[in-house]
């Protein structure tokens, strides 16, 4: 990722982590990005925009560290990703500024952020061999939007992922297998 749009979505974590949805402006991601109000809407044409990028990069990164947990053990993979909600720094901070804009974010919809969760958790499923089924990583999405607004304890998500993850049933994998030659 570039310098300017990694100074953008650095400065969005901490806008947003301050001041919430509502009252954070482009012009104040720009500032604690160190980026010019224009080089920000060369990157981002709107506060969506915007926010469609963090979600996008921060899911990314999270599923990627869970991804490599998930191939020896998918309960630590599990912990790792409710951890990693508990604990995010705009989720965090909205928590305390805009309770209310994260209604959205605790329970699993449609649209692009939660088509780019989805993603991710099957990609998580699959590297731990387990079924990638739509009902299974949809249970995987609420069970992580619950952290949302109540974290819990580091200890009750691990106590939970562990159920979860006996819970998911290994992948039925298909081989196909040639016909002998005569």
């Amino acid at each position: 990722m570039g310098r300017t749009r990694t100074a953008a979505l650095d400065g969005a974590r901490r806008t947003l982590a301050e001041h919430g949805l509502r009252k954070a402006t482009m012009g104040d991601v720009a500032v604690r990005g160190g980026l010019a109000k224009a080089t920000l809407y060369n990157h981002f044409r709107t506060k969506d925009d915007l926010i469609a990028g963090l979600v996008a990069d921060d899911v990314a990164e999270l599923g990627t560290d869970c991804r490599d947990l998930a191939a020896d053990d998918l309960a630590v993979a599990l912990t790792r990703a409710a951890d990693g909600v508990a604990a995010h720094q705009v989720l965090v901070g909205m928590r305390t500024v805009e309770p209310a804009a994260l209604l959205a974010a605790s329970v699993p919809g449609t649209g692009a952020g939660w088509d780019v969760v989805r993603a991710e958790v099957a990609l998580v499923l699959d590297a731990a061999d387990r079924s990638q089924a739509p009902d299974h990583v949809d249970l995987v999405c609420r069970w992580l939007a619950s952290h949302v607004l109540e974290p819990g304890t580091q200890d009750s998500r691990a106590a939970q992922a562990r159920v979860l993850a006996q819970a998911l049933p290994v992948a039925v994998r298909t081989t196909s297998f040639a016909a002998p030659s005569s």
